[in-house]
């Protein structure tokens, strides 16, 4: 039998020699939450450029955010067409559905959200309405988000601007185009020249199906306002431009969200010189994070990017924060977490400091933007 001294020094060396290789071995890092993540996006048809561009901008993100930009947490984002129909967006949501993502991002166009969200808001999944501006979005249920700036915002904020600069626009008329996101978001703009002390001489609505904008623009032109305010979607939007220089109409326009958008001065050319947009991100924002997006956009995707896909990549951002914050990718969690990014409680974005109302409509800075030789600049008028 050993003596108890000598007992005592081998557990003092197996002790020892234990706390040894504990330091040797690196303790066991806790698996990452994985988001999985549907965004469904038009990525086909006339609103292309949207959808295209907000992909990027998810895609951009996620790639930054795998590669640790927010620890703890990864994102596995898979993007079906939606088509730019309810129809499409509703088989999209379908997939996902079965695949019981953790979150959906999308669709593209507010019109169709107004239908498929009610799905989503059935089957208790998050929505991020990252490009949906019409009324009516988060009033469908608790579970829908919506991250992109209202035309209630903006279209305010962009007549205030133009109303209080040295234009001094006493007149304007207001061209309505014929889908539903210009039936919403042109009496919103029609109020604000209004309330901006501005008398609107005559609001022109785009009849459905039309190809030749030339009598609009000459009724415009002979009726010579301050101001054009113009909301449609690009199919009619871009071609209502080039009508308007075309009949003589040289003068400031101002355009709804679907012109803020690197698309419609491609289609336009200089016919885009002298309109005026809202946005939650301007180019010419000088920030350390402004310059490294655009830099990563540019190497990435070998162009430049637009407010779609700049907000795609904030939101992106905020749902990383989310599921971060939360410890969790569950539907149930995410929706928790991003509820509680509201009030005081913000998360630091590209956009600025950004949180949620308590209507979950996202809150963050209005840049209001003019192009100027066939690109956005700060708004500076003449």
């Amino acid at each position: 039998m050993s003596s108890p001294r000598l007992r005592s020094r081998f557990a003092l060396v197996a002790t020892t020699a234990v706390a040894a290789l504990a330091m040797l071995v690196p303790a066991a890092v806790a698996a990452p939450v994985t988001v999985n993540v549907g965004a469904a996006l038009t990525l086909t048809g006339p609103n292309q450029a949207y959808g295209l561009s907000s992909r990027r901008g998810i895609d951009l993100a996620a790639t930054e955010i795998n590669a640790g930009a927010v620890s703890g947490v990864k994102l596995n984002v898979k993007t079906i067409d939606d088509l730019g129909t309810a129809a499409g967006a509703a088989a999209a949501y379908g997939v996902f559905f079965r695949d019981n993502v953790s979150v959906l991002m999308g669709p593209t166009l507010s019109d169709v959200a107004l239908t498929v969200d009610n799905f989503a808001q059935a089957a208790r999944i998050p929505v991020l309405g990252i490009s949906n501006t019409q009324p009516g979005i988060t009033e469908i249920g608790t579970f829908i988000f919506r991250p992109a700036l209202t035309e209630a915002v903006v279209l305010p904020a962009v007549v205030k601007a133009v109303a209080t600069s040295s234009l001094l626009p006493k007149t304007a008329v207001l061209i309505q185009g014929s889908d539903g996101f210009a039936a919403t978001s042109g009496p919103i703009l029609g109020a604000a020249i209004t309330a901006n002390g501005m008398t609107v001489l005559k609001t022109e609505l785009v009849p459905v199906g039309t190809i030749d904008f030339a009598a609009i623009a000459a009724s415009v032109k002979a009726t010579d306002p301050d101001i054009v305010a113009i909301t449609a979607l690009p199919a009619e939007g871009v071609p209502l431009l080039v009508a308007l220089r075309a009949a003589g109409y040289k003068k400031k326009i101002i355009g709804s969200n679907a012109f803020a958008s690197q698309a419609v001065i491609k289609g336009a050319g200089t016919a885009a010189n002298g309109l005026i947009v809202g946005t939650s991100w301007s180019a010419s924002t000088v920030s350390d994070a402004n310059t490294a997006f655009i830099k990563n956009f540019k190497k990435a995707y070998k162009r430049s990017p637009d407010q779609f896909a700049a907000t795609a990549y904030a939101y992106t951002y905020v749902l990383a924060a989310a599921a971060k914050n939360g410890k969790s990718a569950t539907q149930d969690a995410i929706t928790a977490q991003l509820t509680a990014i509201t009030g005081t409680k913000t998360v630091s974005t590209l956009l600025g400091k950004f949180t949620f109302d308590a209507a979950r409509n996202g809150i963050s800075p209005v840049t209001v933007q003019q192009v100027v030789k066939q690109k956005f600049t700060a708004f500076k008028p003449n």
